[in-house]
């Protein structure tokens, strides 16, 4: 087989691998023009008719033109044959509101239609997913939401250039992968509690380090490259920098994927659900820590993202980042897994809607393991907002207004909820919405006050 007829496939990106030749069939067409024009020819010969054979001569030289230019392809397959088209995808891995380039490659000289499914939160250019073009057909694809999505399976037509023959295909789909946005972090990077050995974190004790703690007389064993040679000149004795110890700590972030609460129908068009705040803003804190050189891991309760093991660096970013965009919104069965043992002093970031008691019960018990627990409240605003009421019922999509007087049960649920949210503050357990990314800011200050505070000692 010749490479001339195959696709020319640009390098790069992700492509279904290739299929079977396509087997060609006459069009309808095609067809008339051979059963009209034979039909009307034989007539016109045996009838002795020229005016008829001239008229019906052009249906029977362009059937007999395309049947020709078929067989006489060079490179083809065989017979009445085309190699199967193929899928390709830019890029298999996508930003948050990125575009994606879709293209469907065919043989050279033909012509394909293409119609790709729409898939939610994703829009296509041309706007119903349905193009066609000769050699080659691109759609741009624009996705909004975090996730994997599977683009196809994608439907071809591919046809000759006269058309008079053509066959379809089913392309299977490629998976893309949409990794959510993380912004970046206005908190500052300390923490309230150190564990580790080496770090970005300046702790109370005193060790090898930048941060200047005291001046004080030279001592055996100390370094040279210590000596603070300004006061050593004047005072006239041997003086070194003594400096604060600069540590790390592990960073345990608990995603609550066991239920997906939606907005409202009438917040803003693209509001985020309570699983987009979640993961969104798992993947900014996961960013905002490991760029500090924490050890960061996670644990999702609904074992919708999959846990993932303590790391530090770009490469644990980067596994962080590839469970997030790899979980679906499919929920599980809502059962909780829970985190046994975690270690004391762990900086512990929760995001929950708090509607689950096995949520509120793994709080309480991370807060008595001495985790240093921040929760993260994932509710939409728009639920169980009562000045979305205005006093009127809810109304149908037909206009009717509704039996189901789900807005209000929502406020009451929300203030039932408050109450959930007013104990976690009397424990000690903070409790901030998710508003953006100066969202985590005064609370890690809170926390690292209440560290340095100084204890009561009872009797």
């Amino acid at each position: 087989m010749s490479g001339s007829a195959q696709p020319r496939v640009p390098s790069g990106g992700v492509r279904t691998p290739a299929g079977p030749p396509l087997r060609l069939r006459p069009t309808p067409a095609h067809t008339r023009a051979v059963v009209a024009g034979g039909g009307a020819g034989a007539i016109a010969v045996l009838a002795g008719r020229p005016d008829l054979l001239v008229l019906v001569l052009p249906l029977l030289v362009w059937a007999l033109l395309a049947h020709a230019a078929l067989l006489l392809r060079a490179g083809a397959p065989g017979p009445m044959a085309e190699p199967a088209p193929v899928l390709r995808l830019g890029t298999d891995r996508l930003p948050e509101g990125g575009t994606v380039r879709a293209s469907v490659h065919v043989a050279p000289g033909t012509v394909a239609g293409v119609v790709l499914p729409p898939r939610a939160h994703a829009y296509t250019t041309p706007r119903y997913a349905t193009a066609a073009d000769a050699d080659a057909v691109s759609l741009s694809l624009t996705v909004r939401r975090w996730g994997n999505y599977r683009i196809g399976p994608v439907h071809v037509q591919v046809a000759d250039a006269a058309g008079a023959f053509r066959a379809q295909s089913v392309l299977g789909p490629l998976d893309l992968q949409v990794t959510p946005d993380s912004p970046i972090l206005e908190a500052p990077v300390d923490v309230p509690s150190v564990i580790g050995i080496s770090g970005a974190h300046i702790s109370r004790r005193r060790g090898p380090g930048t941060a200047l703690a005291d001046v004080r007389p030279f001592q055996a064993g100390d370094r040279l490259h210590r000596i603070n040679w300004r006061v050593t000149s004047r005072t006239g004795t041997m003086h070194t920098n003594a400096t604060f110890s600069e540590q790390d700590t592990d960073v345990l972030l608990v995603t609550d994927t066991l239920v997906d609460i939606p907005p409202l129908p009438s917040a803003p068009p693209e509001s985020p659900s309570s699983l987009d705040v979640t993961v969104r803003a798992s993947a900014a804190v996961a960013r905002h820590y490991l760029a500090a050189g924490d050890r960061v891991a996670l644990h999702d309760l609904g074992h919708l993202i999959g846990p993932v093991r303590a790391g530090t660096g770009p490469r644990q970013l980067r596994v962080l980042t590839d469970a997030l965009s790899r979980a679906t919104r499919e929920i599980g069965s809502g059962r909780a897994v829970r985190l046994r043992t975690v270690r004391t002093g762990t900086l512990t970031v929760v995001f929950s809607p708090l509607l689950s008691e096995p949520v509120i019960a793994q709080v309480g018990d991370l807060v008595a393991q001495g985790a240093d627990v921040i929760v993260v409240d994932t509710l939409p605003l728009s639920v169980g907002d009562a000045s979305a009421l205005h006093g009127r019922p809810e109304r149908r999509p037909d206009g009717r207004a509704s039996d189901r007087f789900w807005a209000e049960a929502w406020v009451m649920r929300r203030l039932l909820r408050e109450q959930i949210v007013r104990e976690l503050r009397e424990r000690g357990v903070p409790v901030t919405a998710w508003e953006g990314p100066a969202s985590l800011a005064p609370v890690v200050l809170s926390l690292m006050a209440a560290g340095s505070a100084p204890r009561i000692r009872r009797s």
